[in-house]
């Protein structure tokens, strides 16, 4: 059996469009995109006062905001700055959240397009269900695509944005309510619907 120790989400609103990260330092908190703040805001929040584990992180898009930036540069000016580079690679949020928290556990990072979730999630389970360890962090979030994007995404505009983070353990005495891996009800177009989905339907 697999339980959810614990769990923390972030969906973006009008009144909040981003989670609350001053205890991150200014200069690293100014450079992050909104993915980047979501996933240090949901790692940091759901990892307080506990030991580090190992972590599969899962993204539709991953610092698609960062990426597009980098192609205006190329297109304008033909260079890249590499600092810029390193903040848009697939995984740049996930080790910005590691390298904050200094878990030196290490991660795995899952790219599946719109099963992004699902897979990140088995990912996470089949490590945990190999038995190699008993505590294992699943962190699925997707930010809003540039609008320039919008015509070839193939999915509704604005897209779904979220970030969730589970704290899954193999031992029941830790707490928490069993892991429910029936499939989740809804038709989703994207990744993030259905990490949505799962908030509602598992978690509230």
């Amino acid at each position: 059996m697999i339980y959810i120790e614990r769990a923390e989400y972030f969906i973006p609103t009008e009144e909040q469009p981003l989670p609350d990260v001053k205890f991150v330092p200014m200069l690293t908190r100014r450079r992050l995109s909104q993915l980047s703040k979501m996933v240090v805001y949901v790692n940091a929040a759901i990892s307080k006062d506990i030991e580090p584990c190992k972590v599969t992180f899962a993204s539709q898009y991953g610092e698609i905001t960062q990426q597009f930036k980098i192609s205006q540069a190329l297109l304008d000016t033909g260079n890249v700055s590499p600092a810029h580079f390193s903040l848009s690679v697939f995984n740049a949020s996930i080790a910005n959240a590691t390298i904050l928290e200094k878990n030196t556990a290490g991660y795995s990072a899952v790219f599946s397009g719109r099963e992004a979730f699902r897979d990140g999630l088995r990912d996470c389970i089949a490590a945990l269900e190999a038995g190699s360890e008993t505590e294992r962090l699943f962190i699925f979030a997707d930010e809003k695509i540039p609008e320039t994007y919008a015509p070839v995404a193939g999915t509704p505009y604005p897209n779904a944005v979220c970030a969730l983070a589970l704290r899954l353990t193999t031992d029941k005495s830790r707490g928490g309510k069993e892991l429910d891996k029936t499939p989740l009800e809804g038709n989703f177009e994207t990744a993030a619907e259905e990490a949505i989905a799962f908030i509602r339907q598992r978690l509230a």
